[in-house]
């Protein structure tokens, strides 16, 4: 994931929520090539066909923290955090 390439998750979009309108209208923004804005739109739409549901900071702490038991890399999943609400 990359910032400067748009493909990352911002935490406020999870603590707040946002949008799958959002979510794809930053992958556009960003330097990606067409066709991999095009695989992520896919992505996303897959993942997240109702945007990201607002989570609040704790679930988000709380799944992290979660995370940071088992591995270096997170591989966070949207889904365990707002299980975590």
């Amino acid at each position: 994931m990359s910032k400067s390439l748009g493909n990352v998750i911002d935490p406020l979009e999870v603590i707040n929520g946002v949008g799958l309108d959002s979510l794809i209208s930053k992958l556009k923004e960003g330097n990606l090539p067409p066709e991999e804005v095009k695989r992520a739109t896919q992505d996303m739409q897959k993942q997240f066909p109702d945007g990201i549901l607002e989570c609040g900071a704790d679930a988000l702490r709380f799944g992290l923290l979660a995370y940071s038991m088992q591995e270096i890399e997170i591989k966070l999943d949207i889904k365990r955090v707002v299980g975590y609400r």
